[in-house]
């Protein structure tokens, strides 16, 4: 009997233990928590700063007598500060390719200013002061451009290229002679801008870049009348300009 009694006591041990296991609540592992995907599509607006200087190679000559007095200025370039704004949109696709367009306005510090001293046959004539005189100031850079990049992640290398256009002045003049008088005239010029550059996103909101562009608008030609007929000062200007500068973007 007291074996009876003790199998039955452990059975009912066992089944409620059964039974409790059975009752007790099962948890499943939570999914993994997975990151958006950065993505560079959308629409962009942003600020840059950064240098420029002219590449312009400058020839000034007597309209006459082209061979009696010749001045050519390739060492004067002088660097300025540039700086703007620009505005875009961006298309990834394929998915590490990136399709974009851009445009932007530069105000720039950029000057080139030349002095020469008049000669013939190379030899400097008069007394001093008898200068040749050519000044380029660029007063603001603007583009459209296409842009190609690749993407990796968060990162962006790209190549751009399109339309460009500046705002010059230009200032000549033939100092000791007497024969003129100095000739400051403004040109708007039009051209085209190729470059290239990096981008990385720091946040999903806020991009910053580094990036290069050169600008070239071909030859411009400024004629300073003279007092004398058929003496006057013919100066080619052929425009090239380097920037280099980094700016940062808001993705909206």
């Amino acid at each position: 009997m007291r074996k009876l009694l003790a199998t039955a006591a452990v059975l009912a041990v066992t089944i409620t233990s059964a039974s409790a296991a059975d009752m007790a609540p099962r948890y499943k592992a939570p999914p993994p928590i997975v990151a958006p995907v950065w993505s560079w599509t959308g629409f962009y607006a942003g600020l840059h700063v950064g240098g420029g200087w002219s590449d312009s190679s400058i020839v000034q000559s007597n309209e006459l007598f082209p061979g009696f007095d010749t001045a050519s200025f390739s060492n004067g370039n002088e660097a300025g500060v540039v700086g703007g704004g620009q505005i875009g949109y961006n298309w990834q696709f394929a998915p590490n390719w990136l399709l974009g367009i851009e445009g932007d306005i530069s105000g720039t510090g950029i000057r080139n200013n030349n002095t020469a001293p008049i000669t013939t046959a190379g030899v400097p004539i008069g007394p001093f002061g008898f200068n040749h005189v050519a000044d380029q100031n660029i007063n603001w850079l603007a583009s459209i451009r296409g842009r190609l990049g690749w993407v990796w992640d968060r990162w962006l290398v790209y190549g751009t290229g399109g339309g460009a256009w500046a705002d010059v002045d230009y200032r000549t003049d033939y100092t000791g002679l007497g024969v003129n008088n100095p000739l400051t005239t403004n040109r708007t010029l039009s051209g085209w801008v190729a470059g290239g550059g990096v981008e990385y996103a720091v946040s999903n909101n806020w991009t910053v870049r580094a990036e290069y562009l050169y600008y070239d608008f071909g030859d411009e030609t400024v004629l300073n009348p003279t007092v004398a007929p058929g003496f006057n000062l013919v100066t080619t200007f052929d425009n090239q300009i380097h920037v280099v500068r980094g700016g940062v973007n808001y993705k909206f």
